[in-house]
């Protein structure tokens, strides 16, 4: 199992020593009200149930004749925990804080016969012209489905491409590095899903992106958390991949934390120190902090995180997707600050459960 005990050397986090973090019931004052911060910006997007409220946000970058927009964001509404309205629904970014559903788009771009549709995660696919956008379809079982299109309007019928039993292919997440070599990432948390003890990150290769190896674990561990909706990307210019996920404790998914790893391979995995965000660091996020997605600017060194997460408000979570602009160098300096030992403890408001957890 790896901690939070190694130095990053050749990584994300050269030279910069870290120190191991382990994860308690209950957390301090600093911990349960963290600072602010106040580069985070709330969206609002508009979304086919008039809630604006949605979950698993996952952007990609475009040329402008895929839409006239640099960006497209795939998200899920997600209103009051309402998993019928869980469907991907597409948005082209004008500005980091300006979204909205392109033209000709009636969102959803995918609807269900049966169960419902969450974490999505797209890619734009040089080769085609087209996104490529992977989805999980929840019923008794969890199929990865996948559909494409060469414009916004333009989706095609989806495609099966992996399955397993239930709760064994939470939030896949796919990177493209070349025509002929694409990676699957996914959380395996066992027949328990949301409440399990704990979870296994596994990693599939394809040829296509449409054919997929079995998976292999890889080791992405911490002390005493465990990840459960996981993004992740390549970082040529670095020649490393990141990942962004939320952590989970045993038994519960009410998540409190974003985290972040880096990886020369895709199969070892160095944790940071501290989070990148914490539950209350912005009002909508008060007592859950969720999936999230990055998109990193080589040239300018600057990254664009996409946050999702929640607040309880009248006896229901008011899902909300934010999104923060932060130089390399911020981000990792935040990323070296480790929080006292014990962490954050999880939401004491209702907790998250199988039935209700996007």
């Amino acid at each position: 199992m790896m901690n939070r005990n190694n130095s990053f050397r050749s990584l994300a986090f050269a030279g910069l020593g870290v120190s191991a973090i382990a994860c308690a019931d209950s957390a301090g004052p600093d911990q349960r009200h963290p600072p602010p911060i106040p580069g985070i910006h709330v969206l609002q997007l508009e979304t086919y149930d008039r809630s604006g409220q949605a979950v698993h946000p996952d952007p990609a970058s475009t040329p402008l004749s895929w839409g006239g927009s640099a960006t497209q964001l795939v998200a899920t509404p997600y209103p009051g925990g309402d998993a019928t309205k869980e469907n991907p629904s597409l948005y082209s970014g004008a500005s980091l804080t300006e979204w909205a559903v392109p033209g000709g788009v009636i969102n959803p771009i995918a609807r269900p016969a049966d169960g419902y549709l969450s974490d999505p995660d797209e890619v734009y696919n040089p080769e085609t012209g087209e996104i490529w956008i992977y989805y999980r379809h929840v019923n008794f079982s969890n199929d990865i489905l996948l559909i494409r299109a060469s414009e916004p309007k333009g989706w095609s019928a989806p495609t099966l491409v992996v399955s397993a039993p239930n709760h064994e292919i939470v939030s896949p997440t796919v990177v493209r590095r070349a025509a002929a070599d694409w990676l699957m990432w996914a959380v395996n948390s066992g027949s328990s899903g949301c409440v399990s003890q704990s979870t296994t990150v596994e990693l599939r290769n394809s040829a296509d992106g449409i054919h997929w190896s079995s998976p292999t674990a890889v080791d992405l561990h911490e002390d005493g958390v465990f990840p459960w909706h996981i993004d992740v990307e390549w970082i040529p210019s670095r020649n490393e991949f990141w990942a962004v996920y939320n952590v989970k404790v045993p038994g519960s998914c009410t998540t409190s934390e974003l985290h972040f790893a880096a990886s020369p391979d895709g199969l070892h995995w160095t944790p940071a120190v501290g989070p990148v965000l914490r539950r209350g660091s912005v009002d909508a996020f008060a007592d859950i902090v969720y999936r999230a997605s990055l998109l990193y600017d080589a040239q300018r060194d600057m990254i664009t995180l996409f946050y999702s997460g929640a607040r309880y408000v009248n006896g229901a979570y008011d899902w909300r997707v934010a999104t923060e602009l932060i130089s390399r160098a911020d981000l990792f300096d935040r990323l070296t600050t480790a929080p006292p030992l014990g962490g954050a403890s999880p939401s004491q408001t209702r907790p998250l459960t199988n039935a209700d957890a996007p």
